[in-house]
């Protein structure tokens, strides 16, 4: 058995559709078929049954996983241990995480290190928790950063390596432009603009105002579109600061003293007996240069205010 064979038969069998875990292993649909032809051939068994429409694992195929990612972890431990004893730290990385981390925190931190190991190839890969979360189970992720925890179980650890303040935004022209703060009671009656249900961002809003929730206005599906609709007047929104950064946009943004100040930042990974070294050396990093960047009040929680 080829073990980019077996990567190829695990993209397969998560995904049970041909087209998508082509996508996952960046093969075209044709190879991925013939790779799992040819491992069908090698281990003289069906493992996918293709006479419906709807793609299934044969029991010989739900054997094989059992086994599949235990192989290739086993691998991944074997160059691991070799590279750490040759102290030649190589191969490739994925890294993952929310749209807003790739776009500000995550592409210095790749730039540095690129620098600093360029035997060590990387790849950034932006997407919602739940892609993120299936990308580290199925191993076609290294590691990736989040707003909140990505139910780790017992294959993927995670940390709290910093923290983003969260700001309330307001449109031009707003009785509140002047203000530099605001608590719960300012904003109270105010329509809100949120993300929908099941978003990271959209659970920081419904944490933020557990006790005392102001009125939705809209469910809008992105923050870039949320950012124009305040700024069109729309309404006001909670969002972490970050997300605001190199934006052009003529919102004013105020300082949120309310229950919950700041938003963790987690870096999940998964869970190996011996630690791939180009792995290592990138989670040393990211909490190096994540504790550089946690806002300096962060650690100390402020009460809530209101005028």
């Amino acid at each position: 058995m080829q073990l980019r064979y077996l990567k190829t038969f695990i993209a397969v069998a998560t995904t049970l559709n041909f087209t998508r875990a082509a996508e996952r292993v960046h093969l075209a649909q044709s190879s991925v078929t013939e790779q799992i032809q040819a491992l069908e051939a090698d281990l003289g068994a069906m493992l996918l049954d293709r006479s419906n429409r709807q793609l299934r694992l044969t029991a010989a195929g739900q054997q094989l996983l059992e086994y599949a990612q235990a192989l290739l972890d086993l691998a991944d431990e074997a160059r691991a241990a070799v590279a750490d004893a040759a102290k030649l730290p190589r191969g490739r990385l994925t890294i993952g995480g929310l749209e807003t981390l790739c776009a500000t925190r995550l592409s210095p931190l790749l730039a540095h290190f690129a620098q600093a190991h360029p035997s060590i190839e990387l790849q950034l890969k932006a997407s919602g928790s739940g892609e993120l979360r299936n990308a580290l189970r199925s191993a076609a992720m290294d590691v990736c950063f989040a707003f909140s925890t990505l139910d780790e179980g017992e294959e993927l650890q995670s940390e709290i390596i910093g923290s983003e303040r969260l700001v309330i935004i307001v449109p031009p022209g707003h009785r509140l432009a002047r203000a530099t703060e605001v608590g719960p009671g300012d904003i109270a009656k105010e329509p809100f603009l949120v993300t929908e249900q099941g978003c990271v961002y959209r659970h920081m809003f419904d944490t933020a105002f557990s006790a005392q929730r102001p009125r939705i206005a809209a469910e809008v599906a992105s923050l870039a579109a949320i950012r124009s609709l305040v700024e069109a007047g729309m309404g006001c929104a909670l969002l972490p600061e970050v997300a605001l950064a190199g934006s052009n946009s003529a919102v004013h943004r105020l300082t949120w003293h309310g229950d919950m100040q700041t938003v963790p930042v987690m870096m999940v990974w998964r869970h190996r007996r011996v630690q791939p070294p180009a792995l290592k050396l990138f989670l040393d990093e990211a909490r190096a240069s994540f504790a550089t960047l946690t806002p300096a009040d962060a650690r100390r929680p402020r009460a809530a205010q209101s005028r």
